[in-house]
């Protein structure tokens, strides 16, 4: 076993680099310098690269709440062009931990790694980053903004592309605005967690003169940069929403706007995502029995005359919204009697996958392994979730 010592190390490093993560945590036990080079930054990211740029994008990452034995479920499912979707040829992956009430709110999925929320069920706001390929979380310390109730917030996640093995969680909290319940103050207060630090900092958000959709919120990780539906108050009361962007290199804010039709809506009607790698966003008209929903795509980065009308799509047999798409062009929606259902959009036709969840608890992204996390040690914070399995 000792005969890969005579090999150059840039050799093994190609040969290893083109390796599943299974082998590649066993043959950290072969030897020392096999330990040295799969668990070094810059191996992880020349791993990572590789199978992202030969990814043929496959295989889908899906979470969902079993509300019959109350516990969060992630599948890897596999993605093909003419195979229906389904649980028996998926994989299960275990997840290590337990919201206790409820399920944790999956804030994004970026090179591998999972970052979640407890904030739908509790006000605690612990955030989690978890690697399911190994089985490997970070738990991070509690955010040093606590303002006094009500406040609004938001999250986002991702890296920097100076360092995409330092992932970032960034906080916006929206204060409130002496005894208006319902107002809170501009700009807000920010800070960001880094991994490499492990600590979190606050920075300044000079500028920044709009609000973001609180509660529902989504955001998506795209050109190094989180984005989230955001809104501003015009002088009239009108209302303006638009896409607030936040680099994470730079850590700075800045805005896209939206095309007209969809800049007055209402922000609670809209929501973000991304579509083969290109910003998203998916604009709900309801109504008493249904209603329906359009996909917008950016089609040329920050250019707004590039907004694209993409579908529409009547929200019919119980449909309610978007929560993924699929390699064949069909999109994921979740429905009202809480099951995944895919739609083909040029044919109309709806095909119950047959697997169920809590509707909110739908999240839907393309899978990557990768070894980021690997040297962390798995921990929790002040015991919080170990007091939560014992309520």
């Amino acid at each position: 076993m000792s005969d890969h010592r005579h090999f150059p190390e840039e050799l093994q490093i190609e040969i290893l680099k083109r390796l599943p993560v299974k082998p590649l945590l066993r043959f950290t036990a072969v030897s020392k310098s096999w330990y040295f080079i799969i668990t070094s930054p810059a191996f992880i990211s020349a791993h990572r690269r590789h199978h992202r740029n030969g990814n043929s994008a496959t295989n889908l990452l899906l979470r969902r709440y079993d509300k019959s034995c109350k516990v969060e479920k992630y599948s890897v499912l596999n993605d093909t062009d003419h195979q229906s979707l389904t649980l028996s040829n998926s994989i299960e992956l275990s997840f290590p931990i337990s919201c206790g009430i409820g399920y944790f709110r999956t804030v994004g999925f970026y090179n591998g790694v999972v970052c979640l929320s407890d904030d739908y069920f509790n006000d605690w706001h612990t955030i989690t980053l978890w690697n399911p390929s190994i089985q490997k979380l970070r738990t991070l310390p509690s955010p040093s903004i606590r303002p006094t109730y009500p406040f609004r917030f938001v999250f986002g996640f991702g890296a920097s592309q100076r360092s995409e093995n330092d992932l970032k969680v960034v906080r916006i909290v929206y204060e409130r605005k002496g005894v208006h319940l319902d107002k809170c103050r501009i700009p807000p207060v920010v800070e960001i967690y880094s991994l490499s630090t492990g600590l979190w900092r606050r920075i300044a958000a000079t500028g920044v003169n709009y609000y973001m959709v609180d509660y529902i919120w989504t955001q998506v990780f795209v050109n190094g940069a989180v984005h989230w539906i955001g809104y501003k108050l015009l002088e009239d009361e009108r209302v303006q929403s638009l896409i607030a962007v936040f680099t994470m290199a730079d850590e700075l804010f800045d805005e896209i706007m939206l095309p007209d039709e969809l800049a007055a809506e209402n922000p609670s009607n809209l929501s973000i995502m991304v579509f083969e790698e290109l910003v998203a966003v998916v604009k709900y008209s309801r109504e008493l029995h249904g209603g329906s929903c359009e996909l917008w795509i950016m089609k040329e980065y920050g250019v707004v005359d590039s907004w694209t009308r993409l579908h529409t799509i009547e929200l019919v047999g119980g449909m309610e919204k978007i929560v993924g798409f699929r390699k064949n062009g069909e999109l994921l929606l979740c429905t009202n009697k809480s099951e995944l259902v895919s739609y083909c959009p040029n044919t109309r036709v709806i095909n119950d996958l047959g697997i169920p969840g809590n509707s909110r608890s739908f999240y839907v992204d393309k899978y990557l392994e990768s070894l980021v996390l690997l040297q962390q040690q798995n921990h929790l914070v002040d015991g919080r979730y170990e007091e939560i399995r014992n309520l």
